[in-house]
């Protein structure tokens, strides 16, 4: 939400903030502005993609600063879109504005675009450092707003909405705080953290208007607009209204005439009953009026806390969820946490809910089954060619398959399912240039395998059932390889999905910086945290563990230039084809990880930042497109006498092997080939790193003398005997690679 202009005249009018010194308090906090904040703020590279390594770092260090200074966070975001489709206006401009960005940025133009993971590496670093947070059913504000003066603390957010909220201990904007560690001394000679900030307190603002009270708030968010309220309303109200110059006690530029108006009319009242009889008498018809009253009333709701409203749900879910000293708190579970139906009326099954509201499943569920439509995050992607999300269409018809079980059943009875939003899907994405609506119809069955499982089932279905559901979704092969945990075999599912759907399709550098990234991120993660990362140990950690330190750092040192943010100018432009296809990779990796928790994790769920690092891919790609021999780059890079080499090697054939021939997109355009090599019919039974059976690398009689490395590969590499499956011969000595 937002109140037109009202940020702007608060930073005008600092004297109603009060400096306040941040420490020993709890906190409610806008999760939906915080996980912005923290990538906007540190500069997480957005353009090629999102580095999550990077972003839940920084989302740590953050929370690290709170606790320094005794403060106890409570994180709240925004679920679904409401029913009643109030918002969607603004949600579709919002949704066009992300698309003109992303654009933009292909195109080596300025902009920001959010990406598409950043959410999900938010909750997941939330839950790794036990950080209490929940999800409402819908709109956050409000129920921040209550479980706030539940708790007597103060609100952090961004949101202009807080200005008008009643808030018992104040809002504080995220933009008035020093994110800097102060030290004080209290009276008794103890030493304490804070961070200065200024918070700001409706009364602050409220003594202005001793005529109205508390009643100046929701009228004059009313008047400035808001998301319930379209302000072209009040235009005649606005012609009719004159400025009251040199009256206003407040600081507005004269450029702000709409505030200026709004502001000096409201100090010129003598009841709030008087301006309601002025606003009516504005309206030119008794449509009008009617109008005018309803947005009034939307308005006063909207920004009205009450003790029976669906905050009290909150209080109780962190205290039922979260080991806290909360006081216990009798409360009312109110209509808004329970009454929620699917769009052709089914009961949501009862397991669902809560497992929304803990942030399991994303809020985009809620929206499929409520309101049958979906806004997919749009990218930075090759504008030409068709939308990254088409390559996980097919796994999103099996979720809205499930999601919609109910909502349909009805409808399949009686022979109605037809194209159309009652029976299907309204996602909105791009085609071209232009943000565009389809309705896509959910998988009722699955070809080979039978109907999807129903929704109210999947927690009384067998593990193994459900894991096998989602193998047979992605077509993961059973991978004969020692150290194979679920997680990793569910990443290279989702790689060997992305590789098999990719359109247009992505070439065998794509595919080799893709397994180098995970092995990367491994090593730092073990340098960075001096051990293993808490799960099962699979091959690339065991690996890494077992790899002498220094030689640990040594290959960090090498791949560490590679995430470095590239610049981008007109000799060396952005590369939107190239993010394409790791726009492609992210898109599936967000769909099957949500349909793992959907299907409630038959498989442990992969950590989103030992998966992708968007800079890093496209810094690495770029570094393979031009190297003679990117195996034996590859091979330096991972340091040759170490067993990195050899897990990449195992990881990539195994990926190589479960692809057909023609899997991956022959590498001309990128790698500038002997131009005599014409016979395109003979196709090389040795690709670069010396899997067989790959057309994407088509390999001319002299650079295939060049790539002297031969490796012999054994199906089931023996990690367990220093890769003894795996034999590198590396001849190439002296060659300047």
């Amino acid at each position: 939400m937002g109140i037109s202009g009202l940020t702007t005249f608060m930073d005008d009018n600092l004297h109603l903030l009060k400096e306040w010194r941040l420490h020993d308090t709890k906190v409610v906090i806008d999760g939906n502005n915080l996980y912005h904040l923290i990538f906007y703020n540190n500069h997480v590279d957005f353009l090629h993609g999102g580095d999550y390594d990077q972003y839940a770092r920084k989302i740590k260090e953050f929370f690290t600063l709170l606790q320094s200074c005794n403060i106890q966070p409570y994180v709240v975001f925004d679920g679904g879109y409401e029913q009643d489709d109030k918002k969607f206006h603004t949600i579709l401009g919002r949704v066009q504005q992300r698309l003109e960005m992303a654009i933009r940025l292909a195109k080596g133009q300025r902009g920001k675009v959010m990406p598409i993971l950043a959410y999900e590496t938010f909750k997941e670093v939330l839950l790794q450092i036990h950080i209490p947070f929940a999800v409402c059913d819908f709109e956050a504000d409000k129920e921040i707003g209550i479980l706030a003066n539940d708790f007597d603390c103060p609100v952090l957010s961004y949101d202009s909405d807080f200005y008008i909220l009643p808030l018992s201990a104040g809002f504080i904007p995220f933009d008035s705080v020093n994110f800097t560690l102060q030290e004080n001394t209290r009276e008794d000679g103890t030493a304490y953290h804070y961070l200065p900030a200024r918070r700001y307190h409706v009364d602050n603002f409220v003594k202005f208007f001793p005529s109205l009270g508390r009643d100046v708030l929701p009228l004059l968010a009313a008047l400035l607009g808001n998301d319930y309220v379209d302000i072209r309303i009040f235009q005649s109200f606005y012609s009719s209204v004159r400025s009251y110059e040199g009256r206003t006690q407040f600081r507005i530029p004269k450029s702000h005439l709409k505030i200026q108006k709004v502001i000096s009319w409201l100090e010129s009242l003598e009841s709030y009953k008087e301006g309601i009889e002025k606003l009516m008498e504005s309206a030119g018809s008794p449509a009008q009026k009617e109008t005018i009253s309803v947005a009034i009333r939307k308005t006063i709701e909207a920004f009205t806390t009450s003790a029976t409203d669906s905050g009290c749900s909150l209080h109780k879910f962190f205290r039922d969820n979260y080991s806290t000293e909360m006081q216990s708190l009798e409360v009312k579970v109110p209509s808004s946490w329970n009454l929620v139906q699917g769009y052709n009326g089914s009961v949501i099954p009862s397991w669902f809910l809560p497992s929304h509201r803990q942030g399991i499943l994303p809020p985009s569920f809620l929206d499929v089954i409520t309101l049958h439509r979906i806004f997919l995050l749009l990218q930075v992607e090759h504008p030409k060619s068709q939308s990254s999300h088409q390559c996980s269409l097919k796994l999103r018809q099996l979720m809205y398959g499930i999601l919609l079980s109910e909502d349909i059943a009805g409808l399949e009875k009686n022979d109605e399912v037809v194209v159309s939003r009652k029976c299907g899907v309204e996602e909105y994405d791009r085609v071209g240039l232009d943000l565009t609506k389809k309705i896509v119809l959910p998988a009722r069955a699955f070809e080979g395998y039978g109907p999807v499982p129903r929704l109210p089932a999947i927690p009384d279905l067998l593990s193994s059932y459900k894991e096998n559901f989602l193998r047979q979704a992605l077509n993961i092969p059973l991978f004969d390889t020692e150290h194979m945990t679920k997680d990793l075999e569910l990443v290279l599912g989702i790689i060997l999905y992305w590789v098999r759907n990719a359109k247009p399709k992505v070439t065998v550098y794509h595919l080799q910086a893709a397994v180098v990234c995970l092995i990367m991120l491994k090593v730092k993660w073990v340098l960075i945290h001096r051990g293993p990362t808490g799960t099962r140990e699979n091959l690339i950690e065991t690996a890494v563990l077992e790899t002498p330190t220094e030689t640990v750092k040594e290959v960090r040192t090498r791949l560490h230039p590679y995430n470095a943010r590239p610049e981008h100018s007109s000799k060396h432009p952005v590369d939107s084809e190239l993010i394409h296809g790791f726009a492609q990779f992210q898109s599936c990796i967000l769909v099957a990880l949500q349909f793992n928790f959907l299907l409630q994790c038959p498989f442990p769920s992969p950590y989103t930042p030992h998966i992708f690092s968007g800079t890093f891919l496209y810094n690495f790609c770029q570094e393979l497109q031009k190297r003679r021999s990117p195996d034996l780059f590859i091979c330096e890079m991972l340091v040759k006498d170490s067993k990195l080499p050899q897990v990449y090697q195992c990881l990539y054939d195994v990926l190589i092997n479960s692809l057909e021939p023609d899997g991956l997109l022959s590498d001309s355009k990128y790698k500038k080939r002997n131009k005599s090599h014409k016979d395109k019919g003979k196709k090389s039974k040795r690709n670069a790193s010396g899997s067989s059976n790959s057309k994407s690398l088509e390999l001319s009689p002299e650079v295939e003398k060049k790539t002297k490395l031969q490796v012999r590969y054994v199906a089931n590499c023996q990690l367990t005997n220093r890769f003894a499956g795996l034999v590198l011969s590396d001849d190439s000595q002296g060659e300047s690679d």
